[in-house]
């Protein structure tokens, strides 16, 4: 039986010549040219999808959507934005109104199949097969990483670390990148595709299930799973949604013995949601004055949100050597907490891990640095059991 696309648009030419394509490829077409006929046909008709305009006279296609999605008859139906606005906010706009695809006019007619095409492949298979629910008693040890500013190594930390506890441990080992368009570990381990992240923040919260994360994780030599950040700049409006992030931490807590999340720096809206569902956040700070004040901040501000205090554990990054930084002793005493692992500079080390593509616990297995990471992952095997 034919899958039946509603194609709404207030421009008959368009109904046209899109329903005339579609239907070559082999679908049932309907049509509606306002938004207030979208949302009768949406509920007596059915479609498998709808192909939505935005501008509208009467009702805009984002409010068409939000109506859609408050309707139990229609909130599980696919929508494709399909318009010739292309500004960010209102791509943003639509997502959050619960899109599951945006298409800009004009479009080639093979790019219009092919995202019509996956949009209703995943919607099919998430009829078979249903969302994965969660095991109870079977969460792994979620551990955020992040630092009062940027700048700090956050991204190197946690790669290595996921290392480290995998050389240890023989432990599955989950690393995700929650920094949209501030990516870097792709860079560094020389992958070229690092689009996961940016896939599911596109989605809406409750689509995000276990299949969907294991179809963007990428796995290094070492048997890492990594969810990657973009590097792309543009891809930093996504963090917008803390919800999906939080969506996307809880799956992932059953998906791995240990799952580290770069939170990246600062209490942004995403950190401050998902760092609740952490069991053990390290704090990276740097030897110097203004470091240290804006940290015992930020440990403030965790302890305020309700963090446990034995939660919170310190890691100190010296990234270059001078004698105008503060001691370890200093920085303790200025934070009021102990010190967890101290990281000495290793800057050539950093360099040729970098130019071979390659995590520098591996690029040295022998080195000061890997010690220190393997001390690091040793005191967090220790906090889980």
């Amino acid at each position: 039986m034919a899958e039946k696309i509603l194609i709404v648009d207030d421009d008959i030419d368009t109904l046209r010549l899109v329903g005339l394509m579609l239907q070559r490829q082999g679908y049932e077409i309907s049509a509606a040219n306002n938004g207030i006929q979208a949302l009768a046909m949406a509920q007596t008709e059915r479609p498998d999808l709808i192909l939505l305009d935005i501008m509208m006279p009467d009702i805009d296609g984002v409010e068409v959507t939000r109506r859609l999605r408050s309707n139990d008859q229609t909130k599980d139906v696919p929508v494709i934005m399909f318009t010739a606005k292309t500004q960010v906010e209102d791509k943003i706009l639509g997502f959050e109104a619960g899109a599951d695809d945006y298409l800009t006019k004009p479009t080639q007619p093979r790019e219009l199949f092919v995202h019509v095409k996956a949009v209703l492949a995943r919607t099919n298979k998430a009829k078979k097969t249903g969302p994965i629910s969660i095991p109870k008693g079977d969460r792994g040890y979620v551990i955020g990483v992040l630092a009062a500013r940027g700048g700090l190594g956050v991204s190197t930390l946690v790669l290595n670390l996921g290392v480290a506890l995998i050389q240890s441990y023989k432990k599955e080992v989950i690393v995700a990148e929650f920094r949209p368009g501030q990516g870097t570990i792709s860079l560094e381990l020389g992958f070229m595709r690092a689009e996961g992240l940016t896939h599911l923040l596109q989605l809406n919260p409750a689509a995000i299930d276990r299949r969907t994360l294991d179809a963007e994780l990428i796995t290094h030599s070492t048997g890492l799973r990594l969810l990657l950040a973009s590097p792309q700049p543009r891809d930093a409006r996504h963090v917008n949604d803390p919800a999906v992030f939080e969506a996307i931490a809880r799956q992932l807590a059953y998906m791995a013995r240990y799952v580290l999340l770069d939170l990246g720096s600062s209490l942004n809206p995403m950190a401050d949601k998902v760092v609740s569902l952490c069991n053990e956040v390290l704090v990276v700070v740097e030897p110097v004055p203004q470091s240290v004040l804006q940290t015992k901040a930020l440990i403030d501000d965790l302890l305020e949100k309700g963090i446990p205090s034995d939660n919170i554990s310190i890691v100190l990054v010296n990234r270059v050597r001078s004698g105008m930084q503060l001691s370890w002793s200093q920085v303790q005493d200025q934070l009021g907490r102990s010190v967890t692992v101290i990281f000495t500079p290793a800057p050539d080390l950093a360099y040729q891990a970098s130019l071979k593509n390659i995590p520098m616990v591996l690029q040295q297995s022998d080195s000061l640095t890997a010690q220190q990471y393997a001390k690091l992952a040793e005191k967090v095997a220790l906090r889980n059991h």
